[in-house]
């Protein structure tokens, strides 16, 4: 497909009326307007899904062969622009820093989602790590696409429901760094604005300035949605490179937000996760 391509954005929703039982793409090839090429590489990015009869729950599909029966629902999500980008490469592959039976620690570079979205998933940490891995890969938090930094999957279900109850309390201590526009007069300090109604908590503490902007190392009190960026704006003090918030704080490198460090215990052990050194420091 040239990027010339006039093929538009299409989804399909739809119960596989019969024969009592065929194949995937034989249905999608009648049913879309693309050729069955793009339909298989779109299937292998992750855009295809299907849920088998009674089955309350919708699975990736990526097989083009794979049986379909009578009954069975399909949905298909289809974005030119997505496909194309999803063809490329890494600009920067995801790099593994911990490797434990039960879970892995990533490093994301900033520009990479943490999992893919219904139009695939190619183009994300997790669908890497499960490449990578060729097991069981189990999201327990994620980072903004714009973000670099940390993450932890977990490789079984035993592992993610003890690490998901680990994150959504305050038993993980979450580092952050920021550059944020302006000078930051205050050499550390607690940001406690609500957010949604609900109490949120950033401390910070201030590194360096450079020109008018300064570096700050943030830890979170509470996991609020864009609780950093939203806190930092509020303050006064955006993060350099966010265009969902503040104002006057463009940056032409993109959002200057890294997750840093990551600090829990397993099982009596103290772990400590950092963004590897030769990843540098997070420049202006």
């Amino acid at each position: 497909m040239s990027k010339n391509t006039t093929l538009k954005k299409t989804i399909l929703k739809k119960t596989y009326p019969g024969p009592k039982e065929g194949t995937v793409i034989d249905f999608l090839k009648s049913e879309l307007p693309l050729s069955a090429s793009v339909i298989k590489e779109a299937m292998i990015q992750g855009s295809c899904w299907l849920k088998k009869g009674n089955s309350k729950k919708l699975d990736r599909v990526r097989r083009a062969k794979a049986v379909i029966r009578q009954g069975d629902h399909l949905e298909f999500y289809f974005d030119p622009k997505l496909f194309e980008r999803q063809r490329a490469e890494f600009e920067e592959k995801p790099l593994l820093l911990k490797k434990e039976r039960d879970w892995s620690a990533w490093y994301k570079p900033a520009g990479l989602l943490t999992q893919g979205t219904k139009y695939g998933d190619s183009w994300s940490l997790m669908r890497f790590i499960e490449k990578e891995s060729k097991g069981d890969v189990l999201l327990i938090h994620r980072l903004d696409r714009e973000t670099d930094g940390v993450v932890v999957v977990a490789h079984n279900k035993k592992a993610a429901k003890l690490l998901s109850t680990k994150w959504q309390g305050t038993l993980v201590q979450k580092v952050y760094l920021a550059w944020v526009s302006g000078i930051v007069e205050e050499e550390k300090g607690r940001l406690d604005y609500e957010l949604e109604g609900k109490k949120a908590i950033t401390f910070f503490r201030k590194l360096r300035t450079h020109e008018d902007m300064t570096l700050l190392e943030l830890r979170l009190g509470t996991g609020r949605t864009h609780q950093i960026r939203k806190h930092l704006d509020m303050y006064g003090h955006p993060v350099m490179g966010d265009s969902a918030y503040g104002s006057g704080n463009k940056n032409k490198s993109g959002l200057k937000l890294r997750a840093e460090r990551l600090e829990f215990d397993w099982h009596g052990d103290l772990k400590i996760i950092s963004v590897p050194e030769e990843k540098g420091e997070l420049l202006p």
